[in-house]
């Protein structure tokens, strides 16, 4: 191959990268070059994944979730009519991926509460840019509000995609665990073409939206919701409730492993206003010519299809495996299952929150309101935390400075319904033996 493009070395093909791009550090591990057996290759590899490190027990969110998921799941979406069906292109023979589709989006908008869904994106961070791009054209306005503890990966994203477009971002320095409707309207100005919140934030506060909608909808802007952690719809107020415009986010929680940081499932559903400006696939039901019920896409104005440079979006792909998992999910536990999983990650949260507060070295935010995951402050040194905690198999304390500097010796914490009492009791017991 390589002497049909004209090079003679495999490193050649990096001669384009720029050097400050390009990792100059060996690869650990030997390529194989010799033939081996499968039962050798298996092997090899088998000994490459013990370099991973499986903790015993997670404490930790941050806009990924260790949540259980039903053996349902794996064996549904494993078989192949489901696993090679990549994009349906050719509806006639595709009805089976199109019900699928239209059924994760039924689901989406029933826990949002808004009027339609797409059908998915890459992740959380796409959703959100893709979202703010919306009210940019709905509003014809080039500045965008947007709260400063909303999820940090999501904001560089936000700036990649807003750059080159010359859209201005402008960042609300909110109370990180009590929003301020009051303080809020001081900074409000009808220049934005959005509002972007997330609830529960980065720090793992559930902010009181009550009141935004009106604000920002009388200067003809939108209200969007960004939710990284979707469990918590299904006990808290949605966004349709909070006369939101868009709600996007990662749906990670419905049946995607943690898997290294994906992949993962982005989510966008609004109004029928705004359905238009909604970028990526839309399944829609109809009846043939026999009346009998059918899928189609609908409403698909792609670069892929016919709108060329004047399409909503070039997000071009969704991960329709990834919401298959998640429509799985949902039909497996079902309306009640689901409740009854956030009430045990809320469970979960609030008694291990409860058995630190015994310990005199670490701090909790007293007047944080919280889903699964809240924040806690200690003066403790984050590298002694952490070697303790490394030593005793538990992934946990995200430092919260990285965010912000004046979130300095502030940490998050998460549980979910994985955390057994017995490991609530073992990681509290630590924390409070920590000199």
């Amino acid at each position: 191959m390589l002497s049909v493009i004209g090079l003679k070395d495999i490193n050649d093909l990096k001669d384009p990268i720029p050097a400050k791009y390009i990792l100059n550090k060996e690869f650990k591990y030997k390529i194989i070059k010799d033939s081996k057996s499968e039962l050798e290759v298996f092997n090899y590899f088998n000994k490459l994944s013990e370099a991973n490190r499986e903790y015993s027990s997670v404490f930790l969110g941050a806009g990924a979730y260790n949540h259980y998921i039903p053996s349902a799941v794996d064996e549904i979406t494993s078989r192949q009519e489901f696993y090679t069906a990549y994009t349906p292109y050719q509806p006639e023979i595709a009805q089976g991926t199109l019900q699928a589709i239209f059924e994760y989006q039924t689901y989406i908008t029933g826990l949002t509460e808004l009027d339609v869904s797409n059908a998915s994106l890459y992740d959380g961070a796409t959703a959100l840019a893709e979202s703010v791009i919306m009210s940019i054209k709905t509003t014809g306005k080039n500045k965008v509000l947007v709260d400063k503890y909303v999820h940090p990966e999501y904001l560089t994203v936000l700036h990649t995609y807003l750059k080159p477009i010359s859209i201005k971002i402008e960042i609300y320095n909110s109370d990180p665990f009590l929003f301020n409707l009051n303080d809020f309207k001081k900074h409000w100005s009808n220049e934005y073409a959005s509002f972007v919140i997330q609830s529960p934030n980065f720090c793992g506060t559930l902010n009181d939206l009550e009141g935004i909608a009106d604000i920002v909808h009388n200067d003809k802007s939108l209200f969007i919701q960004n939710i990284t952690e979707p469990m918590s719809m299904a006990v808290l107020k949605s966004p349709g409730e909070y006369n939101a415009d868009i709600a996007c986010g990662e749906a990670q929680s419905f049946g995607m492993p943690l898997s290294f940081g994906g992949p993962y499932l982005g989510f966008i559903a609004c109004k029928k206003d705004y359905l238009r400006r909604m970028p990526g696939r839309i399944v829609g039901q109809t009846a043939d010519s026999d009346g009998k019920i059918a899928y189609i896409l609908t409403l698909s104005a792609r670069e892929q299809h016919i709108r060329r440079d004047n399409a909503t979006s070039n997000i071009c792909s969704n991960h329709s495996l990834c919401a298959l998992r998640a429509s799985v999910y949902f039909s497996t536990l079902g309306r009640n299952g689901i409740r009854t999983c956030a009430l045990k990650n809320m469970e979960n949260a609030q008694a291990l929150r409860n058995k630190i507060k015994r310990s005199e070295k670490i701090n909790i935010i007293g007047k944080q309101v919280f889903f699964n995951e809240f924040s806690v402050k200690t003066d403790i040194k984050y590298e002694k935390i952490k070697k303790i905690l490394e030593k005793e198999n538990i992934l946990s304390f995200l430092p919260l400075s990285s965010v912000d500097q004046k979130l300095k010796n502030h940490y998050l914490l998460c549980a979910t319904e994985m955390n057994t009492d017995e490991q609530i009791d073992h990681f509290s017991g630590i924390l409070e033996k920590i000199k």
